[in-house]
């Protein structure tokens, strides 16, 4: 059988089970026995370990990006991806290959077996980042760049004992947590990430509240707290990049656009500053030349030769950031957005925010189990606002009516509301 049928196999294999409760806390300790088994990889690598509701994405890619630059071997594991899975895990920018993975499955469930274990009770995530760490400690990483997943106190990159940095991204309601939710109780679901030993760094702009809680766990623990934000002045800010001020470092271009970057980017260099105080080399020219390239699939990602914005945003607080970057544009036209929800979404308070900077919608059937029909966000949308209301059979046809649409006036096409709007929009563009 070739290699990409034998992952397919694979892959549709440990994506069998279903999703267990994020309340469960048995599901950590189900995969540090894993990591066990497999000769504890997690201890023997130097982890950054990225947790939060917003910005885990563009903090990783920033992070490791930098840390490639500084021709340090650093593994990267993300999620969620656009296209194929395996965009999930990989060292130096190349994602792991089919070959790569068939090999750490089967590593790890030969140990499963000889233990007396059942792979079977792991989920598709779990076996995911088992994956991802068996492999960046086979292959020796110097650094692994690890982002959690949306599991809470049950999320299996807490299953890492001993990371190097702790790096919380905005904590804030996702998608399946109300918007009331108070923010100390979501935070509670992020803390098992703070181990003893480990350095913790907080986005500058987390809720006073949520801040003073993750500092006071992070003594409790016996980690130790690290806050030096460094001076960033905005310069400009456009569809393709931000230009920056960074401390003596004078018009820094960041090439991920968006004004909520820039507190993405402070942490960034807050974990960098931790990581020289620990030994890394890395230098102001590697911190130039990485950000002016870095890319990030999905994450306002634009595509300027046809001018086609990208965005992930799927709660209310990534929508409002997305706007704050549509405001400071100044864009000529109002964008034609091509919308698709989840039906877990908090839709009301998304289109709350996007449907004034607009005068035309095209809504669209995310490919996805729990997806919002794109006659029914229509409906709603109708039910709200004033603004012109188109329903795509399929991404294709999004995709022709949104350029037919603004023939006229050339503005942007907005894609946004779900990541799997964006994959099959993508395929179709």
């Amino acid at each position: 059988m070739p290699i990409a049928d034998v992952y397919r196999q694979i892959n549709k294999k440990i994506s069998a089970r279903p999703d267990v409760d994020a309340s469960d806390r048995t599901r950590t300790n189900i995969v540090r026995e894993v990591l066990g088994w497999i000769g504890q990889p997690d201890r023997r690598l130097k982890i950054i370990h990225i947790v939060g509701t917003n910005g885990k994405g563009s903090m990783g890619i920033m992070l490791s990006d930098i840390i490639k630059h500084t021709r340090y071997k650093v593994g990267h594991f993300t999620s969620p991806v656009i296209n194929d899975d395996r965009e999930m895990i990989s060292i130096d920018g190349k994602e792991i290959n089919e070959t790569e993975f068939i090999a750490s499955y089967q590593n790890i469930l030969i140990e499963i077996h000889r233990h007396g274990g059942d792979a079977s009770v792991l989920t598709k995530f779990e076996w995911w980042v088992l994956i991802a760490l068996e492999y960046f400690g086979r292959k020796q990483v110097d650094y692994v760049v690890l982002e959690a997943g949306q599991h809470g106190l049950c999320d299996p990159t807490n299953a890492v004992d001993n990371p190097l940095v702790v790096a919380f991204a905005k904590i804030a309601p996702d998608y399946f947590e109300q918007q009331e939710t108070n923010l100390v109780k979501i935070t509670e679901t992020k803390l098992g990430a703070i181990k003893p030993g480990a350095t913790v760094v907080s986005y500058p702009g987390q809720d006073a509240a949520v801040n003073k809680y993750l500092q006071e766990t992070t003594e409790k623990v016996g980690a130790t707290w690290y806050d030096h934000k460094p001076k960033i002045t905005l310069l400009k800010s456009a569809p393709d990049g931000l230009l920056l001020n960074v401390n003596d470092l004078k018009g820094l271009k960041l090439s991920l656009t968006g004004s909520y970057q820039i507190q993405n980017l402070s942490t960034v260099l807050q974990i960098v500053d931790v990581l020289k105080q620990k030994g890394a080399y890395i230098q102001d020219v590697d911190l130039v030349e990485a950000l002016s390239r870095v890319k990030i699939e999905g994450r306002m990602e634009y595509d300027a030769d046809q001018n086609i914005l990208y965005d992930g945003a799927h709660n209310p607080s990534g929508v409002a950031s997305l706007v704050d970057s549509l405001k400071a544009w100044h864009l000529q036209a109002k964008p034609l957005m091509v919308l698709g929800f989840l039906k877990d979404n908090n839709w009301h308070e998304m289109l709350d925010e996007l449907l004034p900077f607009t005068d035309s919608v095209i809504t669209v059937t995310p490919d996805a189990p729990n997806a919002m029909s794109a006659d029914e966000l229509a409906a709603k949308i109708v039910m709200m606002s004033n603004v012109n209301v188109d329903v795509a059979d399929d991404s294709a046809a999004a995709i022709s009516l949104a350029r037919q649409a603004r023939e006229s006036t050339q503005a942007m096409i907005l894609v946004t509301g779900s990541f799997y709007t964006l994959k099959a929009i993508h395929e179709g563009a």
